[in-house]
């Protein structure tokens, strides 16, 4: 008799597992919606890379921790080279600032050196045969050492062609800062400079500094 007893408590709770475990998902999900059983179903920590959402387009920001918003910017030849024309194209980093510079290394090697290489021959560690074999421009030959300052900006925002943008990971003088220091590479290959009309002297605030990235 017990074991009759046994055998159905047993046959019981199989029946009732097999019922009710389609519906685990549905108990838990909203048990999650109250915060004390929300087992960690959402951390507030960022992800490696990941980056706070920007501000919709149009909107009026108080206060933004990337530095100065700009209006939106489409990945064209057209916009981009409206933009570098524009006012907004013009660099605020002096050529030589040594701070823009070691900022600008930092977020160099951070997110362009993986295809550009470290120092921007196109010749990254993705690149290859068996890797990325869309060929990667060098930053150091034509067309890019034609390019303004400007221009070089508003591709690192925007992205072009096969580059995405890389706008969102970054704060706006943290852009400019790559720019110089792209400028830097230049130099050092032996690359003609164009002439520095739009620099206007100014130097690197302290928040750009690399201990903070």
């Amino acid at each position: 008799m017990t074991s009759r007893m046994h055998r159905r408590v047993l046959g019981t709770v199989a029946v009732l597992v097999t019922l009710l475990a389609p519906a685990c998902t549905q108990i838990d999900n909203t048990l999650a919606k109250v915060p004390i059983f929300a087992f960690l179903r959402s951390a507030p920590s960022f992800d490696p890379y990941e980056h706070p959402l920007p501000a919709p387009p149009g909107s009026v920001p108080f206060e933004s921790p990337n530095g100065e918003v700009l209006p939106p910017l489409e990945a064209t030849e057209r916009a981009l080279n409206a933009f570098a024309a524009s006012p907004l194209g013009r660099n605020p980093l002096a050529a030589d600032d040594p701070d823009a510079l070691a900022v600008g290394q930092v977020m160099y090697e951070r997110h362009c050196a993986v295809c550009h290489g470290t120092t921007a021959r196109g010749d990254g560690p993705i690149v290859g045969p068996t890797k990325f074999s869309y060929p990667v421009p060098s930053l150091i030959t034509a067309p890019a050492t034609t390019r303004s300052d400007g221009y070089l900006y508003a591709v690192i925002r925007a992205g072009r062609n096969f580059m995405p943008a890389y706008g969102p990971r970054m704060t706006h003088l943290e852009r400019w800062a790559i720019v110089s220091y792209v400028n830097s590479l230049q130099a050092a290959a032996g690359a003609p400079q164009p002439a520095p009309a739009q620099q206007t002297g100014a130097a690197a605030p302290a928040d750009t500094a690399p201990a903070q990235q």
